[in-house]
């Protein structure tokens, strides 16, 4: 587990270290765009989202872009640290929301776990 946290917090500074940019760009530099899941109309509470959701937004945003950068592959170091530094957009979420998350992960070993937990089940890794 504390190798997963390891990679899971360099990873993460990676990304902190971006700014803000589109995740998923792969070593033949074609752009995608990947987002959080959007609740269903039905679903989807008015106002803004609760902490809750913006938690969920987070975790799942970031599980689906690191998976998918895990997914190419790279013949060139620099592109695949260039993919694993760029920002997933993260809907519905502030910038300051996004720093915040990035900072729980390195500093709540709890919120960490949980963010492992979700790359590995988005990854089809579940353990």
């Amino acid at each position: 587990m504390i190798r997963s946290r390891a990679l899971l917090a360099a990873a993460t500074l990676a990304v902190m270290a971006a700014g803000l940019c589109a995740c998923g760009k792969s070593s033949d530099n074609t752009n995608q765009e990947m987002q959080a899941p959007k609740p269903s109309a039905s679903a989807a509470p008015s106002g803004p989202p609760t902490a809750q959701r913006r938690e969920t937004i987070f975790l799942d945003a970031t599980a689906q872009h690191l998976c998918s950068v895990q997914s190419q592959v790279y013949t060139d170091p620099a592109a695949m640290a260039s993919a694993y530094a760029t920002r997933p957009i993260y809907t519905d979420l502030t910038t300051a929301q996004v720093d915040e998350f990035q900072q729980r992960v390195i500093s709540d070993p709890a919120f960490a776990d949980r963010l492992t937990q979700r790359i590995q089940a988005t990854c089809g890794q579940a353990k």
